[in-house]
């Protein structure tokens, strides 16, 4: 009876070890998923601000183009995933039930973990051992250069059309594949190498740029190349004692 009863014990015990084992290999499986869900709207989010030159809803981003019509943000883990705040490149902090989110349990460990991140980093906080979700979430980085100008100049509450006409007022431009312009009221236009933006050499459409349009021109970087088109070359210098903006003309 006693061996009966040891064997009943220790096939429980194993038993329960195994499912216990299954479950962590499970949820370490979901955690990579869920990793992956994140990575891939990050790199969709910057496919879309270089296509379309507006900030993304995550609906936008649930198309054949983008991360497919039938992409899936079911998440067992939490609430759907979805952008905290787009605008601010933030996505919800993803485990969020109850039974999950202490702040040692491997879930949560392995999901705040860089090792399978590529655009995406977690910043956590924890409060009585537990994730804070609060002020939790998932902030993902833009890689290339030109995804970083269009998003700077969205953000600062710009427009961007995806093609470039003289009617266009206040407002910047798709010009071609390496370049945006912005249009003033006059349509006369300035234009920018989407990598450099005004950190690099401009070229503008007229010389009254130079006088119509000073805090743009303050905002290139000292050295800058300004081309008038088809006429001079000039260059940005710093400005005088004064503050006032000095162009000088190269050529």
């Amino acid at each position: 009876m006693i061996k009966i009863f040891l064997f009943i014990v220790l096939w429980f015990s194993f038993s329960f070890s195994n499912e216990s084992l299954n479950a962590q290999k499970q949820n370490t499986l979901y955690i990579h998923n869920l990793i992956e869900i994140e990575e891939k709207i990050a790199s969709n989010f910057e496919k879309y601000l270089l296509t379309e030159f507006k900030i993304p809803t995550i609906n936008d981003l649930i198309t054949d183009e983008y991360l497919g019509s039938n992409f899936s943000l079911l998440n067992r883990m939490g609430d759907n995933i979805d952008f905290l705040d787009a605008l601010n490149l933030k996505i919800k902090y993803a485990i969020r039930k109850n039974e999950f989110i202490n702040a040692q349990d491997y879930t949560v460990l392995l999901y705040n973990r860089d090792l399978y991140r590529n655009y995406t980093t977690v910043s956590s906080e924890i409060a009585d051992s537990k994730i804070d979700l609060s002020k939790s979430y998932v902030e993902f980085r833009l890689k290339s250069a030109e995804a970083n100008t269009i998003y700077n100049i969205l953000k600062a509450g710009n427009i961007i059309e995806k093609t470039c006409t003289a009617t266009l007022v206040s407002k910047y431009c798709n010009n071609d594949k390496n370049s945006i312009r912005w249009y003033n009221a006059s349509s006369n236009w300035i234009e920018y190498n989407k990598k450099d933006f005004n950190q690099g050499n401009i070229t503008i459409s007229s010389e009254s740029i130079i006088s119509s349009e000073i805090l743009k021109l303050r905002d290139l970087k000292v050295g800058s190349y300004i081309f008038i088109k088809d006429k001079t070359k000039n260059v940005k210098l710093a400005d005088d004692v004064s503050g006032n903006l000095q162009i000088l003309k190269v050529n």
